[in-house]
């Protein structure tokens, strides 16, 4: 059997194949058969939505962005129907569809992951053909500007990246973990909690990063509230802005504000707490709030 041959063959299938079934994808989100929300999803709270509806419902949000999806498959699609373009067309290719499998995987794409799997294959086939070329091109070949292309001292100064890099990985790192101790720590009260009083129109209190929190309405599930929280190990006290200076920080839409005027902020709860297990309790001077921790899980879709 001449294998030559065969590689012949089954290399010019798969370039037809992955450039023909690539337009039926970039034409789908082109005409809004992809990326569409259906109208039912909007009703879900956002913890309830499958990997499939809210990958669905992120990609949908922003037409443009399907359309440069759409548009980066449709030029693959043309660089792979010829020979003379198909080195450029494969590395196009696998940019976006590697990105696709793993959306597929890892947000449970059901249905999508085969087909995804298999052109991959056919991609990376394609693409260790002219490995050898790949290798050449972007290790073997000599950089833009050689030593001897350089002045000395650049040359000697160009050592300092040995130190340089280590500190960048190692600065970066530590300056990142800072700023998530400092500002995205959770503490016992992080999460969400159901007011368990079923007659109060206070329906539910979110304590989120920055000492910050969140209150929602029982049947809209609007805001009510939100500000700031502090505690020590027995009392907490929750602020809130005034509903003036509030109107005026949700009007801020070019974040001018950054800095929130806090003495323009009342008490909204102040008491005595409790944490037990997923329990919650502030005995305030008008009585006892007790909520229950909402344990978030994921889809099983």
């Amino acid at each position: 059997m001449n294998w030559r041959k065969v590689h012949f063959y089954l290399h010019t299938f798969c370039r037809y194949f992955l450039a023909t079934m690539i337009l039926s994808y970039a034409f789908a989100k082109i005409l809004g058969t992809q990326f569409t929300t259906q109208p039912g999803t909007y009703d879900k709270p956002v913890g309830s939505l499958s990997g499939f509806e809210l990958t669905w419902y992120y990609y949908s949000y922003s037409f443009w962005y399907g359309l440069f999806i759409a548009g980066s498959q449709i030029v693959s699609s043309l660089l792979l129907f010829f020979r003379k373009t198909t080195r450029l067309g494969i590395v196009l290719f696998l940019s976006f569809m590697v990105n696709i499998l793993l959306v597929d995987f890892a947000y449970d794409i059901e249905g999508a992951k085969g087909f995804a799997t298999l052109m991959t294959i056919m991609a990376l086939f394609i693409f260790f053909s002219e490995f050898p070329l790949f290798i050449k091109y972007f290790l073997t070949e000599p950089p833009l500007f050689q030593d001897n292309e350089r002045p000395d001292w650049f040359n000697k100064f160009s050592k300092i990246k040995w130190i340089y890099i280590p500190l960048v990985f190692v600065g970066f790192f530590l300056l990142v973990s800072t700023l998530k101790n400092r500002y995205m720590g959770q503490n016992q009260f992080y999460g969400s909690w159901q007011n368990m009083d079923g007659s109060s129109q206070f329906n539910r209190l979110h304590f989120e990063a920055v000492n910050t929190f969140r209150i929602n309405e029982r049947y809209e599930n609007a805001k009510i509230a939100n500000g700031k929280y502090t505690f020590t190990k027995d009392t907490i006290v929750l602020k809130a802005f005034t509903k003036e200076y509030q109107t005026i920080l949700n009007n801020d839409k070019t974040n001018a504000i950054l800095n929130p005027d806090t003495t323009k902020s009342i008490i909204l709860i102040k008491g005595k707490y409790q944490i037990d297990g997923t329990n919650l309790s502030i005995q305030t001077d008008s009585g006892k709030i007790v909520f229950k921790k909402i344990v978030r899980q994921k889809s099983a879709n």
